[in-house]
């Protein structure tokens, strides 16, 4: 039955593929589900243009500076340290700044850049005030369009690179899908990427933390086709390889679980057999380093039950 809805995802997947690849222009993952076989089965399509390397990039971390986060301001310094270094690999043009997640003043710290120092880094989460509630989304949003700060630190031709970092689940109004959409329409213009470090359902924390699940964090993280990354984890040591913006992809993170059998893979319309799943990540993982500008589309039928 499997190996039959394949087959038809084969065929009808082609004509699905051909249609994205003329409508799509935005860089990232997206995401298409597509009534072709049965609706309480619907294909998803989740589709990959390789970005090429910025020539300039403005990366904002949001850290949630409430008490229960003193801990981690070390490692928060130490990975952003690092990804300083995996970005001068590719340009020199970049900004960093740290914002709380609820605009307690002070509520910036930066920019930093090539010439800013590791006790730069070191220091920056401790000039931020300390939060008292976890608003991340709103304070980006609220940074972005009413600080000065904000306004001087984005540029127009520079991509863009947002980091969340939270013990807590994301508090203000704002949704994940708003903000996201917010996101795609401010920074239409430029590449953008999103990466949320939080306390997971299978997270390294303490069991007693799983009454702080990230889950809006969660969920803006499957908007651009990942999952959040564990805060209790060792992230800092692949914080580059978790954005398309500092290196090539060669990988999807599904937006659904897949049947497994039904899944297709597709690198510019043309089907390709070098990849492999794995069911711990919900990951495609391709077997080479797709070239810029290369459509990398994952179909599969969604396992509803």
């Amino acid at each position: 039955m499997l190996l039959a809805i394949a087959m038809i995802i084969k065929k009808l997947l082609k004509y699905a593929i051909l249609f994205l690849a003329a409508c799509s222009t935005d860089y990232g993952i997206s995401t298409e589900i597509i009534e072709l076989v049965d609706p309480s089965q619907p294909v998803v399509v989740d589709s990959l243009i390789q970005s090429g390397m910025p020539t300039s990039i403005d990366v904002l971390i949001v850290l949630d500076t409430s008490g229960s986060m003193s801990d981690n301001y070390e490692q928060v310094s130490r990975g952003v340290e690092i990804l300083r270094g995996d970005i001068e690999d590719i340009t020199y043009d970049y900004k960093i700044g740290f914002i709380n997640s609820s605009l307690i003043k002070p509520y910036f710290s930066g920019p930093y850049d090539v010439y800013s120092s590791a006790i730069d880094f070191l220091l920056a989460p401790w000039i931020l005030g300390g939060d008292r509630e976890e608003i991340a989304f709103y304070a980006a949003y609220e940074f972005r369009i009413t600080t000065e700060e904000g306004d001087s630190f984005f540029r127009e031709s520079a991509d863009k690179l947002l980091i969340f970092v939270s013990d807590e689940d994301e508090q203000s109004v704002f949704t994940a899908e708003v903000f996201h959409y917010w996101l795609k329409d401010e920074f239409k213009n430029v590449q953008h990427d999103i990466v949320t470090i939080v306390n997971i359902e299978t997270s390294d924390c303490e069991s007693g933390w799983s009454a702080h699940m990230g889950e809006k964090y969660m969920e803006l993280s499957a908007y651009y086709g990942k999952t959040a990354t564990d805060i209790c984890s060792d992230w800092e040591l692949a914080l580059a390889d978790s954005t398309f913006l500092v290196g090539p992809v060669d990988y999807i993170n599904l937006s659904q679980i897949p049947l497994e059998d039904t899944i297709v893979v597709y690198v510019d319309k043309v089907i390709t057999e070098e990849w492999y799943y794995l069911s711990s990540t919900n990951t495609v993982y391709l077997d080479f380093v797709p070239t810029e500008g290369s459509l990398i589309e994952v179909g599969y039928v969604a396992d509803t039950e």
